[in-house]
């Protein structure tokens, strides 16, 4: 074969394997639907992010955190196609100029519950079970308030309406936030953990004991906003449409959260 052609095959291979390669790698990143999420949410979306891959064709990459922490990263402009925070922090950063005004799309509601080692029989239905079932504890564990988590600054200003702050002080265990039912287990039956009850009932060894008496509860709403360094991505409408699916809205449902269904609409 004479050299010109030979040059001329192999300048039109590289050029063909360099659009290849460009191709796939454009593919990957965009097949991508990146979410900076309150952890909270980690039970739903780890049982349904194969099905929105199988469905939609994106793959789900979350980063979870406590609600402090995700404000925190998308304040520092971490790159993400979609923000999962609380209702009562979007306002914040929309104001901030993090998130997109009009954008904001509630996705569901989960309240606070306790967890206990498994076979551990426990009432929490009254203020005054409650308050028993803490003074019986030898290690209550919660989330850690300056972490910025909703249950755990929760709990801290619920313990202290009670009175048991510093009577409670010797035997408090404070964890990073969406781990509080792990380390509840991984310290006895002796552990009584509280943390959002979405936490709690994806953990087949845990027992939940219940919710927390509706004098000292707190819903927390969890809301998906679009960041304003752009325009909405194509994969960000494609989770959020999957996450009004009859498929999601049932899961929602079985990690003890309330769904917005169709109907959650922009906040």
């Amino acid at each position: 074969m004479p050299p010109k052609i030979q040059r001329t095959l192999a300048v039109t291979a590289r050029a063909a394997c360099v659009t290849i390669v460009t191709f796939f790698s454009s593919y990957g990143h965009a097949a991508e639907v990146r979410v900076l999420s309150a952890a909270a949410m980690q039970s739903v979306f780890k049982e349904i992010r194969e099905e929105l891959q199988q469905t939609s064709g994106y793959k789900l990459v979350p980063h979870y955190g406590t609600v402090g922490a995700v404000n925190e990263w998308t304040i520092g402009g971490e790159d993400a196609d979609l923000i999962i925070s609380s209702a009562q922090s979007m306002p914040w950063l929309v104001y901030k100029g993090k998130i997109q005004p009009g954008s904001q799309t509630a996705i569901c509601q989960t309240s606070i519950g306790v967890v206990v080692a498994p076979g551990i029989e426990l009432s929490v239905t009254t203020v005054e079970d409650f308050k028993r079932a803490l003074l019986a504890a030898k290690v209550i564990v919660y989330a850690d308030p300056a972490r910025g988590g909703a249950a755990g600054i929760h709990v801290a200003k619920v313990i202290g309406q009670l009175g048991l702050t510093e009577q409670l002080k010797p035997k408090l265990r404070l964890a990073a936030g969406g781990d509080v039912t792990e380390v509840t287990l991984s310290l006895g039956p002796g552990a009584l953990g509280i943390t959002q009850i979405s936490e709690i009932a994806d953990k087949p060894q845990a027992q939940f004991a219940g919710p927390l008496p509706e004098e000292l509860q707190n819903y927390t709403v969890f809301v998906a906003g679009v960041p304003a360094s752009g325009p909405q991505s194509e994969g960000a409408k494609a989770l959020l449409k999957f996450l009004r699916s009859p498929k999601v809205i049932a899961v929602i449902r079985a990690k003890g959260m309330k769904d917005f269904g169709s109907d959650g609409g922009s906040e």
